[in-house]
């Protein structure tokens, strides 16, 4: 089995612009692995959708907890066995590359990681040692008062629901979860820098990792915005109450009710800036006051937020919003009679054929 001198292990966190990164690297991963020595994992046949996030890999791989395992069975992993053949295919795919690769250095990139509890931290520690002689873990930090609309949007498209959502926000605990990667990784092992610096730092997001990651990459990756996937308030409004009155899992499994196309529809709904309610950044300033302290304290970096204002009227519609949905409705609308009208005109030469029959064989009407 090949064992790379320095596997470079990219955390994240959520909502730092790490899509943008890793669509870098993948469009960039044969450079990388000529000039700068480092192999960046690309080929997966079964992910269909790979776009340089090795998330879904990784997670699967380590999900003992039926959490976890409940979102799996969202992506079409229900039972054992259609987990156990994932993971095959996974194993089988990076062993293939890693066999290929003339790199020294390896680099993954996975911001589910974050979200690893204590026991799958460690057994994913455990494994990917058995590659490398050293292991680097990669974090890019943002307070999440900023990153709260965001990452609220983001559990939306899988299913949330706003009430829930308000009443336990969801934000990275930065200590509890750096902790944890120290615990499985080793002390020292972990890199951390700013959101705000990688924002403006003149070779882009992507350089910014790579120069905190201790590798210099130069100009090969051009500076470019994070990605913006973002949703209207009133398309948040919409997908949470899709999200209410037909939950995306039932008993663990996917909702036959529910269609693919449903959420991203409703997302491209046009309006105003999606805010949460101004009592959910107060709660999430309060809360993250201590680890924002211990993060200062342990890796000498400051974040600041400032709590965005949210709109008054929290449930109303621009009318940007309603002329939308009035045509949304209507294309609707003339799909549904152009799929039925074929069969109406059917129905009723079947009638008239019917009855013409009927009678010459001396029916009455």
């Amino acid at each position: 089995m090949k064992r790379f001198k320095t596997l470079y292990l990219h955390i994240g966190l959520g909502k730092t612009g790490t899509t943008s990164v890793q669509r870098d690297i993948l469009a960039n991963a044969g450079l990388l692995e000529s000039r700068y020595d480092i192999h960046y994992p690309t080929r997966f046949p079964h992910e269909r959708h790979f776009q340089g996030n090795h998330s879904i890999l990784l997670r699967a791989l380590f999900s003992g907890h039926p959490d976890v395992r409940q979102r799996l069975a969202a992506r079409g992993m229900e039972s054992d066995e259609q987990l156990a053949a994932y993971n095959k295919r996974t194993r089988a795919c990076l062993e293939q590359g890693f066999r290929k690769s003339k790199a020294t250095n390896l680099l993954l990139s996975a911001e589910s990681v974050a979200h690893f509890y204590r026991p799958d931290m460690l057994e994913l520690a455990e494994w990917l040692r058995g590659y490398a002689e050293e292991v680097r873990v990669v974090a890019c930090v943002r307070h999440p008062v900023h990153a709260l609309s965001s990452e609220i949007q983001q559990r939306l498209n899988i299913g949330g629901v706003l009430e829930d959502l308000y009443q336990n926000p969801p934000f990275y605990r930065f200590k509890s979860l750096f902790q944890r990667v120290e615990n499985a990784f080793g002390k020292g092992s972990l890199v951390v820098y700013d959101f705000a610096a990688a924002v403006a730092h003149p070779r882009g997001l992507t350089g910014a990792m790579f120069e905190n990651m201790g590798v210099d990459v130069g100009d090969s990756f051009r500076p470019r915005p994070p990605s913006n996937t973002s949703m209207s308030h009133e398309a948040a409004l919409l997908i949470s109450a899709l999200n209410r009155s037909l939950p995306v899992l039932v008993d663990g499994k996917r909702n036959p009710l529910r269609r693919a196309d449903e959420i991203p529809r409703l997302s491209k709904i046009p309006g105003r800036k999606y805010t949460a309610p101004a009592e959910v950044y107060q709660q999430v300033t309060e809360s993250m006051k201590p680890d924002v302290e211990w993060l200062r304290e342990h890796y000498q970096l400051e974040l600041a937020a400032d709590c965005p204002t949210p709109d008054a009227d929290y449930y109303s519609f621009s009318e940007e919003s309603i002329e939308a949905l009035a045509l949304q409705i209507a294309e609707y609308s003339r799909m549904r009679y152009g799929l039925m009208s074929p069969l109406i005109a059917f129905y009723t030469r079947v009638r008239v054929v019917g009855g013409k029959v009927y009678r010459s064989l001396g029916g009455s009407r």
